[in-house]
């Protein structure tokens, strides 16, 4: 999530200098809940000692204002289409969350059958 936010930032002060304001909070979307509460969470754990260091920046732009955390469940990730090996259904949602369809689901698309022309020559 740091890099995420480190990113962000950049992209944040790039398009300050080109005069375009009023962007933030950037929503980010994370389907890990702890991570989402260790950025919240003021009180670090004996568990969180090694990544403090990427939890103060990531809060510190949470509370700056920058970025607002969202919790996004696992079955609605799109990286899963490219990652993990999925059933058709769960594909085909996948798929059309990207915007992607079928051909005979696209308007104006005729079937496979109806859109082809056949011509056969005989020979005379």
């Amino acid at each position: 999530m740091r890099r995420v936010v480190a990113e962000l930032s950049r992209l944040r002060h790039l398009l300050h200098e080109l005069t375009i304001t009023n962007i933030t909070p950037i929503p980010v979307k994370c389907d890990n809940q702890a991570a989402i509460y260790i950025a919240r969470n003021p009180v670090f754990h004996e568990r969180t000692k090694h990544i403090e260091l990427d939890c103060h920046f990531v809060r510190h732009k949470l509370m700056e204002g920058l970025i607002r955390l969202i919790h996004s469940p696992t079955h609605h990730q799109l990286a899963d289409i490219m990652t993990k090996p999925l059933t058709g259904i769960r594909h085909h949602f996948l798929m059309s969350k990207l915007g992607v369809h079928t051909p005979s689901n696209l308007p104006g698309v005729l079937g496979i059958a109806e859109s082809l022309l056949v011509v056969v020559i005989q020979p005379s």
